[in-house]
């Protein structure tokens, strides 16, 4: 039986990921992994062409057909696959018809779609989320990324909720990139944590430990007293925002995923608390941390292939 595969792109902060993916089974056949070309087009479609055309010898020695390459990416996608921004992420990326560009290269056929909303796919299709109907997933990275499914695809066809990480959730001393006091994605990002950190003093209070989340997680499981300050306003915040958006979307299921998730394991009680006013009477959610990890970006990328 020749398998459905499909090549899903994940553009990463650092690293670009590109897999080739079984549909049917929701397995990563074969992974490439780079640095992300962030200012020079050219450089970044040679990379991104090369992968292709190493994945797609893959597919030919399993004597299987590629459907199509499916791209995640910051910023909003229009359904042609034209990149209306990633805000400065990728420099050449205004107004950039990527599946033109891809297409034009590789003769096959190119969907992209917003790199958080591509993750929600993956990890509803194929993760924790698999089996619910209503599954949000929460990226915590340098930002914060919003995907949400129902019924196994995306609510709106475009990502018009993209932006979605900054809902204010309260009053603060200091502006978030988009201009606005009290962003959730300030102040829960692994950005918002370590700036945290810094005007708590910690450059100078521990200039042995390195500032980053990963260290601030640890210290304060071993009594650390700033970083319980900061841990416990994280948890704080990041539990307001997801009460407002099951106020949103009522979803059966939240994933957290993203390089802030690997620690919080310990804090996941905590953000499950019910004090809140629910949707409807009976309604329970589950919070979840990913299990598929950085594979979710590859997978649901390629998943874009399952979409109508």
């Amino acid at each position: 039986m020749i398998s459905k595969l499909a090549i899903g792109i994940d553009i990463g902060g650092t690293r670009t990921k590109l897999g080739l993916v079984d549909l049917e089974k929701g397995e990563v056949l074969e992974i490439l992994i780079s640095p992300t070309e962030t200012k020079d087009s050219a450089k970044f479609l040679k990379i991104i062409n090369s992968g292709i055309d190493q994945l797609k010898a893959v597919a030919q020695k399993k004597h299987s057909t590629i459907l199509g390459v499916g791209f995640g990416v910051t910023g909003f996608v229009f359904d042609d696959g034209m990149v209306d921004s990633t805000y400065g992420f990728l420099e050449f990326m205004e107004d950039y018809p990527l599946s033109e560009y891809i297409l034009k290269y590789s003769s096959l056929p190119c969907r992209a779609d917003n790199d958080a909303r591509v993750v929600a796919l993956g990890e509803a299709l194929y993760g924790i989320g698999k089996g619910q109907n209503r599954v949000l997933v929460l990226t915590l990275g340098t930002g914060l990324g919003l995907g949400f499914i129902a019924n196994g695809k995306f609510e709106t066809n475009l990502p018009f909720a993209h932006m979605g990480g900054h809902i204010s959730i309260g009053h603060t001393d200091f502006k978030c990139y988009c201009g606005k006091e009290g962003c959730l994605e300030a102040l829960v990002s692994a950005t918002g944590i370590v700036d945290s950190a810094k005007r708590l003093g910690w450059v100078e209070k521990f200039p042995d430990l390195p500032l980053n989340v990963e260290t601030i997680f640890k210290a304060e499981q071993k009594g650390n007293t700033i970083a319980a300050k900061i841990v416990s306003d994280f948890v704080s915040h990041l539990k307001t925002g997801i009460h407002n958006y099951i106020n949103l979307f009522a979803p059966d299921i939240i994933v957290i995923g993203g390089g802030v998730s690997k620690g919080m394991k310990p804090y996941l009680e905590k953000l499950s608390d019910t004090e809140f006013l629910k949707p409807y009477k009976n309604y329970q959610v589950k919070i979840a941390l990913s299990e598929l990890d950085e594979l979710s970006g590859i997978l649901g990328a390629a998943a874009l292939f399952k979409q109508s």
